[in-house]
């Protein structure tokens, strides 16, 4: 994929993301976390957000309870954590982008006038 994009929702979401006019966030960044690393899809540093896009494969149990607990640790570090699920993204990607938009403003960010 390009950018650090590692899967097609993620790569929808990024469009998204420029249309909508929402700073250039840096993607699969590696993190340090008990039990090992994990990558977060996409992450605003400076403001720390984060948004975890999640494909039909995080509704394994596995897997969905190892979000779960990524997602504990990276938002008892201070991050704001947002999972927006990728068929969600695709019936109503208004209101997912409004909460990232939310999320960013809350911690600072204020859009180029």
């Amino acid at each position: 994929m390009t950018d650090g994009v590692r899967s097609l929702n993620e790569l929808d979401f990024s469009a998204l993301c420029r249309r909508r006019g929402l700073p250039e966030p840096d993607r699969q960044v590696v993190v340090s976390r008990p039990g090992g690393r994990a990558y977060l899809d996409v992450r605003w540093r400076r403001w720390r957000v984060v948004v975890e896009v999640d494909g039909v494969g995080h509704l394994q149990p596995d897997r969905w309870i190892d979000d779960s607990l990524r997602h504990n640790e990276i938002a008892l570090s201070g991050e704001i954590v947002l999972r927006v699920p990728s068929l969600g993204l695709r019936l109503d990607p208004g209101r997912h982008l409004d909460a990232v938009e939310r999320a960013l403003r809350n911690r600072g960010w204020t859009p180029h006038a």
